[in-house]
């Protein structure tokens, strides 16, 4: 029976200030993916266009579970779930009244708005990749937004997360949040690629970091949260492992996975 294995990328695969894939790490997803028992998924909450920097090691998975489940890529197959286009209208026009920045992951590619230059700036150095960039005057009449990320403060996190009950917002820390259906996570992907896959749930591991990583960790058999991490993503986790920087996620691998001592 298949061993699978899902991982987070910031955080998680990515080196935070230095964002990069850590040797350690590289190494350890070449051995994997040569592994005909296993099987590897990036699980995160990135859209496929966003996933520039880790682009070299996209080749070693067997497929994606992209947008918090919102957005999965098996093999030649692709699979979506749209949030309600009346929904999108109302926050669009929600985020714009509170000059809120803001990027969507929709089907025809990346939509950002900014309101403030240093935030521009930041995002697009820290998520690289080809985005068109709206303005308070573009018509939004799009229908097939997979995510938002809302990009503020957590108090403008919290201002908007009050008007949607209907939707999820998993904070980075103390800025940014992916906004989702409340009824979609990375485990809701996960569950569907095990079904799809005939995956056995109980040989499921999951690496992870942060908040948006919790729903996938109380799915998943066994689940590794980084040294560095959210306390609710180490709550939910069956392990915890070192720093990325110091070879914690290859370290976990070998010993939770691969079983070497």
């Amino acid at each position: 029976m298949k061993k699978v294995l899902f991982f987070d990328v910031d955080g998680t695969l990515l080196t935070p200030k230095k964002r990069i894939v850590e040797p350690s790490t590289l190494e350890v997803l070449k051995e994997l993916s040569n592994n005909p028992d296993i099987d590897l998924y990036l699980s995160s909450g990135r859209g496929r266009d966003t996933l520039n920097d880790v682009e070299h090691i996209v080749p070693y998975f067997t497929g994606l579970n992209l947008a918090n489940g919102g957005h999965l890529i098996i093999g030649d197959k692709t699979y979506y779930d749209f949030i309600d286009k009346d929904l999108v209208k109302n926050v669009v026009t929600f985020m714009i009244k509170n000059k809120i920045s803001f990027s969507a992951s929709t089907l025809h590619g990346n939509l950002r708005m900014y309101f403030n230059d240093e935030i521009k700036v930041s995002f697009d150095r820290n998520v690289p990749g080809p985005y068109i960039l709206l303005k308070e005057e573009d018509d939004f009449y799009f229908s097939e937004v997979i995510q938002f990320w809302l990009l503020g403060n957590n108090d403008e996190i919290d201002k908007t997360s009050k008007n949607f009950k209907e939707l999820t917002f998993f904070k980075w820390g103390v800025f940014g949040a992916d906004v989702i259906p409340a009824n979609r996570d990375k485990a809701t992907g996960i569950k569907k690629i095990t079904e799809i896959m005939n995956y056995d749930i109980k040989n499921t591991y999951a690496f992870g970091d942060s908040d948006n990583d919790v729903p996938m960790f109380k799915l998943c058999n066994t689940s590794i949260v980084m040294g560095k991490c959210t306390p609710a993503a180490k709550s939910a986790a069956t392990y915890i492992t070192g720093l990325i920087e110091e070879g914690g996620l290859a370290d976990a691998v070998r010993k939770y996975v691969l079983n070497e001592k």
